[in-house]
């Protein structure tokens, strides 16, 4: 699918490339007409088929248009009929994504030359039942490429290449009634001529090659005379008895193409005869064509005038055939009729990649604006939220003093308990050793008769509680000189038994016992102390 241009130029231009002319108009739509703005023409010789000048003198022509002018935009090439070839088939009616295979298979057995070296394009040219009606039309890649080129090389940027068969048919529909849209169409040009026959729904299109221009090298000789005789006829209309012959020759054999093609036509395609035959392009000069023709095919005949729907700056008609150059702005500023592009391949991308730059452009700001409300109301929630922020910082600052104050103060409390703990820690070490050693001395004097040898602390294992060593003696008053008693020993179960309840020690380890002195008990033993009444 081809993009529109989105910033599309109010005025366009057409170049009309014949065979023995290029025009040149500048168009822009005013209301329900075509306004032209400038209008220049270029007349040169058509030479004989075998020493073809066209595209130099074409060349050369437009040269001329950019040399006095400043043609920057983009310019419509229109190319005259005797470089294209038309064809009209019928294609069922198929779902578009069938359709272009289609074309493109019939495309091939229609176009007597290989796909690849022309430039071709179709167009509906009207439905019919169950079948739909294409018109192809094509023309040899090579010579439309040498006339962009030549275009380019003179300053002009060529953006579309329309066959003249095309824009006869928009010209025609523009100055004619809806009730008037039927006929059979003649754009009769210096080569070859655009056959179209017309109704309000269809039309189908021929492009014959034969034309009101120098008469071909076959006519020359058909009439018994020299290439240099045939050269007598041209555009302009001689009337003298010496080219009668040839203009005869020439009605003869357009009258029996006519004849040919609307009955083929009619047959196909379901077309009508035609009402009236319109008569249009610089051949129609030739005196007493319009009136052979009439005579021979029996329709009455019109001339196809396009001076009425284009007002001209000068307010003055120039000279010249204008209906390919009129029909041309008409389809490209209408856009209300099915046309078709003969521009090359390479050109065509390059063209639809510019085509594509203002909408890829348009997509972007389109992108960017989407985002613009959202920013816009978030900046303005940041600046609301902002203030709130403020104001609330504002109110915060005295709780945070406050809070400064308390955590201080919450600080010094954490160092006082610390010293406390401290100096209790120091209390109760302090008097600890007193209390046990009292208890100690309780015990032994529950008991009687113990004295003690020894206390001493041990060396600290690794996290181990404090151990202390204590040994001693028992004496045995009664029997001094006797062995050791059993109540001896049961004095010493019960001294232990009354170390093991002081609140400093968890636990009594290691006993030993030595009876061996009469009358003296001598033991040695291990305190544990316990942790949560530390000495």
């Amino acid at each position: 699918m081809r993009l529109v241009p989105l910033f599309s130029s109010p005025t366009t231009t057409i170049i009309d490339c014949g065979a023995t002319r290029a025009s040149l108009g500048v168009f822009s739509r005013t209301g329900g007409g075509l306004r032209c703005r400038e209008f220049v023409t270029v007349s040169f010789p058509a030479g004989p088929a075998t020493d073809d000048c066209w595209l130099e003198h074409t060349s050369a022509a437009l040269r001329t248009f950019n040399a006095d002018r400043t043609l920057t935009g983009p310019v419509v090439l229109v190319l005259p009929a005797h470089l294209t070839l038309a064809k009209q088939i019928k294609i069922p009616r198929v779902p578009a994504a069938r359709r272009g295979q289609i074309i493109l298979f019939e495309a091939g057995q229609a176009i007597p030359h290989p796909l690849g070296e022309i430039a071709w394009d179709w167009v509906g040219s009207g439905p019919a039942g169950s079948a739909e009606d294409i018109l192809l039309v094509a023309a040899k890649r090579e010579q439309v490429e040498q006339l962009c080129a030549a275009a380019a090389a003179a300053g002009l940027r060529p953006t579309r290449v329309l066959p003249s068969v095309l824009s006869t048919l928009a010209a025609f529909r523009l100055v004619r009634a809806e009730t008037e849209q039927a006929g059979l169409l003649l754009n009769i040009g210096g080569r070859s001529t655009n056959l179209l026959l017309v109704d309000k729904s269809a039309f189908a299109a021929r492009t014959l090659a034969l034309g009101g221009g120098p008469v071909t090298p076959r006519l020359a000789e058909s009439r018994g005379g020299s290439e240099e005789e045939a050269e007598g006829i041209k555009v302009a209309g001689e009337s003298t008895d010496r080219i009668a012959e040839p203009k005869e020759i020439l009605t003869g054999r357009l009258a029996l193409e006519v004849i040919r093609s609307v009955q083929h036509f009619s047959r196909q395609f379901g077309l009508g005869n035609p009402p009236r035959l319109i008569l249009a392009g610089g051949g129609t000069r030739l005196a007493g064509l319009a009136a052979g023709l009439g005579s021979r095919l029996k329709l009455p005949v019109e001339t196809c005038d396009v001076s009425t729907a284009v007002k001209f700056d000068d307010g003055r008609m120039p000279g010249g055939d204008l209906t390919d150059l009129v029909g041309a702005a008409s389809l490209v500023l209408g856009r209300q009729q099915a046309t078709l592009d003969l521009l090359p391949p390479a050109l065509r991308r390059h063209e639809d990649l510019r085509r594509r730059q203002p909408w890829l452009i348009a997509a972007a700001v389109l992108g960017m604006a989407a985002w613009l409300p959202p920013i816009l109301y978030y900046r303005q929630v940041a600046i609301t939220t902002r203030a709130r922020v403020v104001a609330l910082d504002r109110a915060l600052g005295p709780l945070r003093e406050r809070e400064k104050s308390i955590r201080g103060n919450l600080a010094r409390l954490k160092e006082l308990r610390a010293d406390v703990a401290g100096m209790e820690f120091v209390q109760s070490h302090r008097d600890s050793w007193l209390r046990f050693l009292a208890a100690l001395q309780e015990r032994l004097a529950k008991v009687q008769d113990v004295w003690l040898d020894q206390l001493r602390p041990l060396p600290p294992g690794e996290k181990g509680p404090l151990k202390l060593a204590l040994s001693g003696c028992l004496l045995t008053r009664t029997t001094p000189a006797a062995a050791v008693q059993p109540t001896t020993h049961l004095r010493v179960r019960e001294l232990v038994a009354g170390l093991t309840g002081l609140p400093s020690v968890k636990a009594v380890e290691g006993e030993r016992y030595d009876s061996s002195q009469p009358g003296l008990l001598r033991f040695s033993l291990v305190l544990v102390t316990d942790s949560a009444h530390p000495l």
